[in-house]
């Protein structure tokens, strides 16, 4: 049954009753989850798109009403990165060689929120695969070039020399990072353009910063596509889609059951809808 959905639940009523009850980690706290988890019981199949020349971590930090971070991984292959939180990325791993769930842990230390985002981007073409509720969904765009200031300054991160830059993309003013000693056009999330690997980026100032942890050399690990049964949308529908899951929550997810339609969460006595109203995103436009 590959398309079965795992709901866990905290039963203890007095718990949840008193608001007590949440998913594991700090994150989730902050997005006020509590008790809801979806999982596959067994891996779907996938295709290798590239493999790694290189793999580089970094510390993705929000800084806005409230704080969330999390650690995400940029594959580099040849022709194709992939970027994605690397919790989920360990998921994955022990699913796919265990065949069953063994997701608790890694999504308990990751942000529930992004954990099943995943942006690849091959040649200027981004594809853009995530988890909406129940639904898997995917969008595909052709990246609009960002229009690159490079400045006089200097720095090094983790022992390179980096020059810096800066743009606007969709909404928002980043000041970034490179070093040639990687050069690799590449960055995190879809940020391209520059004559080598982007190691930080600082956007609107800092709500959002992007900081390199550690830089690998090649593994040789696939980058891998996983064939879930997709809903495609576009990037503007996909937007729409955010806002809506913003206002309420639970009533989103429960209309958007493609998965399956035989669990519906948030009723009862114990309903209750996240507050989500505080979240930003890097593209405002």
């Amino acid at each position: 049954m590959k398309r079965l959905i795992v709901l866990f639940f905290f039963v203890l009523d007095s718990i949840v009753a008193n608001g007590q009850n949440t998913l594991f980690g700090t994150s989730n706290e902050n997005y006020g989850f509590k008790g809801a988890f979806i999982a596959d019981d067994d891996p779907y199949p996938t295709d290798t798109l590239d493999s790694e020349i290189a793999r580089v971590y970094y510390d993705l930090t929000y800084r806005g009403e409230k704080v969330i971070s999390g650690i995400w991984l940029l594959q580099i292959g040849i022709n194709t990165t992939r970027f994605l939180p690397e919790c989920r990325y360990q998921a994955d791993s022990i699913h796919r060689s265990t065949k069953g769930i063994r997701l608790f842990k890694y999504y308990a230390n990751g942000d529930p929120f992004h954990f099943y985002d995943s942006f690849y981007i091959t040649k200027g073409k981004c594809r853009f695969a995530s988890r909406l509720a129940a639904d898997d969904i995917f969008y595909e765009e052709v990246l609009p070039k960002i229009s690159w200031e490079l400045l006089d300054s200097e720095t090094y991160i983790c022992g390179h020399l980096c020059k810096e830059a800066t743009g606007f993309f969709r909404g928002r003013t980043y000041r970034v990072s490179y070093t040639e000693d990687i050069p690799v056009s590449s960055g995190p999330w879809k940020l391209t353009g520059l004559p080598g690997l982007i190691l930080r980026a600082d956007v609107d100032g800092g709500i959002f910063i992007f900081q390199v942890k550690q830089i690998l050399p090649s593994t040789g690990a696939p980058i891998l596509w996983t064939k879930y049964p997709y809903v495609q949308v576009s990037r503007k529908q996909y937007m729409s889609m955010l806002t809506q899951m913003q206002q309420h929550y639970f009533t989103y997810f429960n209309s958007h059951l493609g998965r399956s339609n035989v669990i519906s969460i948030g009723s009862g006595k114990n309903g209750y809808s996240p507050d989500l109203s505080w979240i930003e995103y890097l593209e405002k436009e």
